[in-house]
């Protein structure tokens, strides 16, 4: 019995040591990795005396300056490569371009360039739209807006949704009013007419009875995405009705009238006198000219620089397909 109670507290002071050796490793574990973390967290830095973290987890926390940088790049909307800007100028312009980019849920760029690299205005504007990844949504919705210093052309470049919104009609004044800008040399000025006049355009809304026209192919596609009206039960009926009762109307009085029936009673007597007198007569009978003259009057035509942008039909953009197989609207003006 006495020996039992001794392997009994025996066991008891095992179990207590092993939990003492636990809890101490368990204790050296979490104090040796506080310290490490502390360690690297808090390293000083050679260009500041300030505890700030280093290497890789400051590049994490803050974002090193190549990535800020990049960012810069991916955000930024003015793309001033012909130098017709001021630094304070492109800010500006940058800040128009966020704030219309909000408002119309779009993208918008301005672009500038003194070399076209051999394209036209619409190829370059419809190529630099698609190569940087411009565009908004599904359907790359956006505008840009090229100031070519190269071919001496303002040209303005749709895609997605903004191909509705502005028409060829509208596109042609936009023109109208901003290359007067482009040739008193107010860059600045014509990129802010050409935002003003997106805006009031967008909030106008896409005309009705718009559709679009493929250059190449003449294909129509007409706007469907206006609000849609069903016909209700009674407004089916009455409109039976009515017109139930107006061919019904017609119906008997066209029966009536080919009946002729107080007709045939007045001719029945003289059906043989009527035949009596038909008989035919034949005789010779030339045409002479005796005068002619001839009117002549010039049709002027509608001529108007650029590709596109020109006076149209109310309601209609025309489009075509760009180098990359996306489909663009646009229009353009020479300056």
């Amino acid at each position: 019995m006495e020996r039992r109670r001794q392997e009994t507290g025996i066991r008891e002071i095992r179990r207590k040591i092993v939990r003492a050796a636990v809890c101490l490793i368990f204790t050296a574990m979490v104090t040796a990795g506080e310290t490490s973390v502390k360690e690297i967290l808090a390293a000083p830095t050679e260009k500041s005396g300030y505890l700030v973290p280093d290497g890789d987890i400051r590049d994490k926390a803050e974002g090193s300056p190549e990535k800020k940088a990049e960012r810069e790049t991916e955000n930024r909307r003015v793309y001033d490569q012909a130098g017709l800007f001021s630094e304070e100028e492109q800010q500006k312009l940058d800040q128009d371009i966020r704030s219309l980019q909000k408002a119309l849920d779009m993208d918008v760029a301005l672009v500038t360039t003194r070399d076209a690299e051999g394209k036209t205005a619409e190829q370059y504007a419809d190529d630099f739209y698609d190569r940087n990844g411009l565009g908004k949504g599904e359907d790359y919705s956006g505008v840009l807006f090229l100031m070519d210093m190269d071919n001496r052309e303002l040209y303005i470049s749709t895609c997605g949704r903004m191909i509705r919104i502005l028409t060829d009609e509208r596109i042609g004044s936009m023109l109208d009013s901003a290359v007067s800008y482009m040739a008193d040399q107010d860059y600045t000025g014509c990129a802010i007419k050409l935002f003003e006049d997106t805006r009031h355009w967008y909030e106008k809304g896409i005309e009705e009875g718009q559709y679009n026209v493929d250059r190449d192919t003449g294909e129509v596609s007409p706007y469907e995405g206006g609000r849609k009206r069903s016909i209700r039960w009674y407004e089916w009926l009455l409109a039976f009705g009515v017109s139930v009762f107006c061919a019904g109307g017609v119906c008997r009085k066209v029966k009536s009238d080919y009946a002729m029936e107080q007709e045939r009673k007045q001719a029945s007597g003289y059906h043989m006198a009527y035949r009596a007198d038909a008989c035919f007569h034949f005789r010779n009978q030339s045409d002479v000219l005796s005068d002619s003259h001839v009117t002549r009057q010039v049709i002027p035509r509608n001529i108007h620089t650029g590709h596109g942008g020109g006076a149209g039909h109310s309601g209609r953009s025309t489009t075509h397909t760009a180098g990359s197989g996306r489909t663009h609207g646009g229009g353009g003006r020479k300056f």
